[in-house]
């Protein structure tokens, strides 16, 4: 269900995540829709953004997590993936005592790339398969979603973590990974990823 399209973009300002429970992505300007954040039943924010969304006075009555980050693909949004996970799914069980579900709205600023991947990661956490999978299953919702290059690698090191039981050992993929990441311009991003097909 998208609420109220975009006419230039053809998307929804709110989109819903198919097969997910309430849960939204979209961009910035959707969170100040007021109307469809309640109508949405929203009970939780995920902000995946470099700036404050200034969400302290308006959206008050919101449950609200901040994660500080550029669209780049030398970012390091992995290292949130497991915080943000557990947010979204507390925030889709928030009220489950009372028989009511939450809602959660994650958000960048166009919805489409470091909201794609965090909402990909939990949707792996949560259900399995592939970020592939995941990122196929989220555009049924949202068709514009495509996290970078740089997100992209990252959630390929989650599905490798996701795998591994041993606590020991997904600590050692993720500084691993760390430790021999490839940083570089957005051309040399391109061009790596070329030469890898």
């Amino acid at each position: 269900m998208s609420f109220l399209l975009h006419g230039h973009t053809s998307m929804g300002w709110l989109d819903r995540v198919p097969r997910a429970g309430n849960l939204y992505i979209g961009g910035l300007y959707a969170l100040y829709q007021t109307d469809l954040i309640k109508t949405a039943g929203i009970t939780h924010v995920l902000s995946i953004i470099d700036y404050d969304p200034l969400l302290k006075d308006q959206f008050a009555h919101l449950k609200h997590f901040h994660i500080r980050a550029d669209d780049d693909p030398n970012e390091n949004l992995l290292q949130h993936f497991e915080a943000a996970c557990k947010y979204i799914n507390e925030g889709l069980r928030c009220d489950e005592g009372g028989g009511k579900e939450g809602g959660v709205f994650v958000h960048c600023a166009m919805g489409k790339s470091r909201s794609a991947t965090l909402v990909v990661a939990y949707l792996m956490w949560r259900f399995g398969g592939t970020w592939e999978e995941r990122l196929e299953q989220l555009c049924e919702g949202r068709p514009i979603c495509e996290p970078n290059m740089g997100f992209k690698e990252q959630l390929n090191i989650w599905g490798k973590i996701l795998d591994c039981t041993d606590e020991a050992r997904r600590r050692g993929i993720y500084e691993g990974w760390v430790g021999n990441r490839f940083r570089g311009t957005w051309w040399e991003w391109e061009e790596r990823c070329r030469a890898k097909l």
